[in-house]
């Protein structure tokens, strides 16, 4: 009898952990397609070339945030996506570089990230 509780407790102890696990990867699935929103969003950022330094800067700027989201990814190759586009959109020389690097690296992330 005693052997059948204690198998009893092991099993319902398993199931508990099988159960956080379970929740652990639907959270760790919810936060990538957080991640991945906001970096497709910033990738496919349109800077106003009607004022050519500032959308230098803008596009820059989305850059910097695009890396903190990178810093953060919990995905090896999102990650990895990631920090690509950010130094393609911090080592473009003008707006004009970015719309046209700007598909080819929204390709890349919708990739990485499953889409």
């Amino acid at each position: 009898m005693r052997l059948v509780g204690t198998l009893a407790a092991a099993v319902i102890a398993l199931g508990s952990l099988t159960a956080c696990d379970t929740l652990q990867g639907v959270s760790n699935t919810a936060d990538k397609v957080k991640l991945c929103a906001d970096a497709v969003q910033l990738v496919g950022f349109s800077p106003d070339l009607s004022d050519p330094q500032k959308a230098l800067e803008d596009t820059q700027a989305k850059a910097k945030e695009l890396e903190t989201l990178a810093n953060s990814a919990p995905d090896e190759q999102v990650k990895k996506a990631l920090q690509e586009a950010a130094n393609g959109m911090q080592n473009v020389n003008s707006a004009a570089d970015w719309v046209q690097q700007k598909a080819d690296l929204v390709a890349k992330v919708s990739a990485a990230c499953g889409g």
